[in-house]
């Protein structure tokens, strides 16, 4: 079974995902607007939250290892470091880039989707930092397939996709998000080639999503939270 997926966002007006381009870090908004986002990611009272690489790369900090091959074969497809965990930071990192110094990213405990090709020698640095790892086959990952895994092996019920553009758009274009919620702030970006919080190639979407307004709420520092169901066909 699939989990339930709602992508999380905040924005602009304008549908900008770079917060540094309409809030920048000492202006009035920054702090209310990214408390407000973070008070509505806990009132969702998800499982976990999933990003790909580019948005990961800032709790990834650690360094690569040595980089040389385990004296035994880790274990394939999945190894979970820590049986307790109940609240996951699920990373998608196809072609093994992230390395890590803390098991935990935003409270949750890490685990790493990666694909087939991914060498023993990084599955071996995941281990040995504690956190936990899904390798899925072949080179591109089967958004669905990966979501059902990760329900079945962990229990992952609900999960907040809070990821840049690419991704974002990967998954509608999959099919595998139930809802869209998207705190829109009291600001415009207006950069030329700044990338929305959706991208899909250079087809988009091709008028293929269909939402339904679910409810649309005035909150903190002069935003406002809209929630879309998407409608399957």
């Amino acid at each position: 079974m699939k989990p339930y997926v709602i992508c999380h966002m905040v924005s602009p007006l304008d549908g900008r995902l770079l917060v540094d381009g309409w809030a920048p870090k000492e202006g009035p908004l920054r702090k209310p607007i990214l408390d407000e986002y973070q008070r509505l990611h806990e009132a969702f009272d998800a499982d976990a939250w999933l990003a790909g690489t580019t948005t990961m790369k800032e709790f990834a900090t650690g360094q690569a290892g040595a980089g040389e091959s385990p004296s035994s074969p880790p274990d394939r497809p999945w190894h979970l470091a820590d049986a307790q965990a109940r609240h996951f930071a699920i990373a998608i990192d196809r072609k093994a880039r992230l390395h890590w110094d803390s098991a935990t990213a935003d409270g949750g405990h890490v685990v790493v989707v990666l694909a087939a090709s991914v060498p023993d020698a990084h599955l071996a640095e995941l281990a040995a930092m504690g956190i936990s790892y899904l390798v899925m086959p072949g080179d591109d990952i089967d958004l669905k397939a990966m979501l059902e895994e990760l329900n079945q092996r962990i229990g992952i019920r609900k999960v907040l996709l809070e990821g840049g553009a690419t991704i974002n758009g990967a998954f509608l274009k999959a099919g595998v998000v139930d809802e869209i919620s998207v705190l829109l702030a009291p600001a415009i970006d207006g950069s030329t080639g700044s990338p929305a919080i959706f991208e899909a190639g250079e087809d988009g979407l091709d008028a293929r999503i269909r939402l339904d307004l679910a409810s649309a709420e005035p909150v903190a520092a002069g935003a406002v939270h809209l929630r879309y169901r998407v409608v399957s066909d």
